[in-house]
């Protein structure tokens, strides 16, 4: 009895992990994802009250626009963290973690400057306009495409994962500048919502925001977990390749 005890106790604790494993697995995150989106954007255009300024309904997009922009500098800052991981380890996992989320933050990036356009048509009547955040956005978007311009020109893999964690390190000072940029430089057009005294926005706004914020979060999550386990097989191949040449 206590011989069948034993053996069924790690049995179950396996099957308790495999079921956590598929919960938190990618294609899981992106249909929670999916779902807190939907729900963001359904509470942002029926639950939340419509802007009383000279933006009016064109403020509705503050729900995708700015989600997206957090992501975005959330997956510059996994690629800061990645690439001091991989200066202390020399491992080529965190030089995939951080090529991967570089990519997916220039892929959000590339929808910021869309919508942002977009909406400043809409509010501003300009398409843009070189206000700090702009400015500093644009700069940061510049920076990370050199980044696989960097990448592209060094062919030894280890001098290349080197280089691209030192860049991916420097590149992120310019990452809190625009954080901040327009409590710096509050002249820009771009107001601040989140101060020392919490959020100025009415809370049905932040609760339409902070779903949209969870569900951006999750999508990324979910697409840099895709990223790394297509990269580690293409890796896997270009070994077996390697192998079946030899």
């Amino acid at each position: 009895m206590e011989s069948s005890q034993s053996v069924a106790a790690p049995a179950a604790t396996a099957d308790q992990a495999s079921a956590l494993q598929r919960l938190v697995s990618a294609p899981a995150l992106l249909v929670y994802a999916a779902v807190l989106l939907a729900a963001g954007a359904i509470l942002g255009f029926w639950y939340a009250p419509t802007d009383a300024s000279t933006m009016g309904f064109s403020q509705k997009i503050f729900y995708f626009h700015v989600p997206v922009a957090e992501t975005a500098l959330l997956a510059y800052g996994v690629a800061f963290v990645a690439g001091i991981l991989y200066l202390r380890s020399r491992d080529a996992k965190y030089d995939r973690l951080g090529v991967a989320a570089i990519r997916l933050g220039l892929l959000f990036s590339l929808l910021v400057m869309a919508t942002g356009m977009v909406w400043g048509k809409a509010a501003w009547g300009a398409w843009w306009a070189w206000e700090p955040r702009l400015t500093t956005f644009l700069i940061a978007c510049l920076l990370y495409a050199a980044y696989f311009v960097l990448r592209s020109s060094v062919d030894e893999e280890e001098r290349r994962a080197t280089y691209s964690a030192l860049f991916a390190i420097i590149a992120f000072i310019d990452v809190p500048v625009t954080f901040v940029a327009t409590r710096l430089m509050p002249a820009g057009l771009h107001p601040v919502v989140f101060t020392g005294q919490g959020a100025q926005m009415d809370h049905r706004d932040l609760i339409a925001f902070m779903v949209a914020m969870v569900g951006m979060t999750l999508f990324f999550v979910g697409l840099l977990r895709t990223e790394l386990a297509a990269a580690r097989l293409r890796e896997e191949l270009d070994h077996l390749k390697n192998r079946l040449g030899s």
